[in-house]
């Protein structure tokens, strides 16, 4: 399937950020009604009613005889009641249908400031991380998750959670597939709303350490009859804190929700596409510099020394000559090579120091994958490095994201620069479910195997830990020296 670059032109567009507007405005107006000043409006409702009851009653009495004040009182009294009474009922719906209005506006009126957010946010996980935040607000709930589901859409590939630590979240391991009600979602495709998790048959149970949770919500994420994935709430918090089951309001709500919610993710996927896209453009148009450059360089030094071959027998120091030619166009497409070797990276490292090297690859690997990427570097004035220790580096890394991306199941990644006085320290982390240090011991996998190469040929030490809070870190440190391998190059 070809790809052009204007495919993903309208989706990255701002028009799809007024059509997220345009579907929540009405709705705010249908609920924005002007009210009348309650208090105001019983003082003149009783006023009336006593008058009323007055005119009818003493009236009634002035005319008849036969009836004395004293019992016409009596009746006016009781009458009043009747109708103050009557009054205060009537009008006590009327608040809690105002209030109920009120609500509702508000939620609305929260629902158009969350689409809001989602449409300035481009990067596809923290899209994601925004979605699950703001649904918990908007539906009032204590807990949320996002399911991403795998290509297949038959069970959960990365599960984004709020409301729990980053602590709380290592101690429970290895996310939810989408067993139990969670599954049920992801079976039909249909909104679920269940009062009481643990008295629905449907339900698994929690593994250790998980908090409890009661009410359940959940509402599947789709654009274009697509499943992008599936969004969850539980334990509905009542004004006073209390958990309550999740009302039918609350799902319409989260409907609305998650159709703006596939829109943000929809535009954040194009916008990975086309980061991807121009990638691949940049890869081809250097292959086709190599094929015009370098190749017919090479195959012109062939000639070359063909011909030298040919004039060594009538003619030696001409032939003579030719391969000293040769060996000079050799070395200059030695070098050729080197750069295209530096430039064709898919990082384009050429002429990039390790921040900028890095910086690219956290964008490719973010065009593969939902991962987040985090850089720190600890210092402003990183140790100067020769090109060949930087590729040689960011092989490492590129290597170790590559790993993480396949096999750790993991939503986020820090790579954090340090340095003493005489080496470069290098971590990098992940919050997925670990590395069978075994693997390492047996010397499995060629890519663990190629990174302690890498590592070796620079002078450096690579180690392998899974910290106690979760994932697989990565340390390299490098000496500070070149080392005369290195620097005959």
């Amino acid at each position: 399937m070809i790809i052009n670059q204007q495919d993903f032109q309208q989706p990255i567009s701002i028009q799809w950020k007024a059509t997220i507007i345009r579907s929540i405005r009405p709705l705010r107006q249908n609920y924005n009604i002007a009210t009348m000043n309650t208090y105001s409006l019983k003082r003149l409702s009783l006023l009336l009613s006593a008058l009323c009851i007055g005119a009818v009653v003493f009236g009634f009495t002035a005319i008849n005889p036969v009836i004395s004040w004293a019992q016409a009182w009596l009746r006016f009294g009781i009458l009043l009641s009747a109708a103050v009474g009557f009054n205060l009922w009537l009008f006590r719906i009327i608040e809690q249908h105002e209030a109920e209005a009120q609500r509702r506006s508000e939620q609305l009126a929260a629902l158009h400031k969350a689409a809001l957010i989602l449409t300035k946010e481009v990067d596809l996980a923290t899209v994601l991380q925004r979605v699950v935040d703001e649904a918990r607000g908007l539906a009032e709930a204590q807990y949320g998750a996002v399911g991403v589901l795998n290509e297949d859409g038959n069970y959960i590939d990365q599960f984004i959670t709020s409301g729990i630590t980053t602590q709380q979240r290592a101690l429970l391991g290895q996310p939810p597939r989408g067993h139990g009600l969670l599954g049920v979602l992801i079976r039909t495709g249909e909104p679920i709303r269940i009062p009481s998790i643990s008295e629905d048959p449907r339900s698994v149970g929690f593994p250790p350490h998980h908090p409890p949770m009661r009410s359940l919500l959940g509402v599947p994420i789709s654009f274009q009859g697509e499943i992008l994935g599936d969004l969850y709430l539980t334990d509905k918090l009542s004004p006073a804190g209390k958990v309550t089951a999740f009302s039918e309001q609350d799902q319409q709500l989260l409907e609305m929700f998650a159709t703006q919610a596939a829109i943000a993710i929809k535009n954040a996927q194009f916008h990975r596409q086309s980061q991807q896209l121009t990638l691949l453009q940049e890869r081809d148009r250097f292959g086709m510099d190599l094929h015009d450059g370098v190749i017919q360089s090479i195959y012109g030094i062939g000639l070359m020394l063909e011909e030298a071959h040919d004039r060594f027998e009538t003619d030696a120091e001409g032939g003579k000559d030719l391969v000293s030619q040769a060996v000079e166009g050799l070395r200059r497409t030695i070098h050729d090579i080197r750069n295209y070797i530096l430039d064709l990276r898919p990082e384009r490292f050429q002429g990039r120091d390790l921040r900028e090297g890095l910086a690219e690859l956290a964008r490719e690997v973010r065009a593969h994958s939902f991962l987040s990427i985090d850089i720190q570097v600890a210092t402003e004035d990183l140790p100067r490095l020769s090109p060949e220790q930087t590729v040689e580096i960011l092989h490492i890394i590129r290597e170790a994201l590559t790993n993480v991306r396949k096999h750790a199941r993991a939503s986020q990644v820090d790579i954090h620069i340090g340095s003493r006085s005489d080496a470069l320290l290098l971590t990098i982390a992940d919050n997925g479910i670990g590395l069978d240090l075994g693997l390492i011991d047996k010397g499995a996998g060629h890519g663990l195997h190629n990174m302690q190469e890498r590592a070796q040929a620079l002078g450096g030490k690579l180690s392998f830990t899974n910290p106690e809070s979760g994932g697989t870190s990565v340390q390299l440190e490098i000496p500070l020296i070149l080392t005369s391998s290195l620097q005959n190059l």
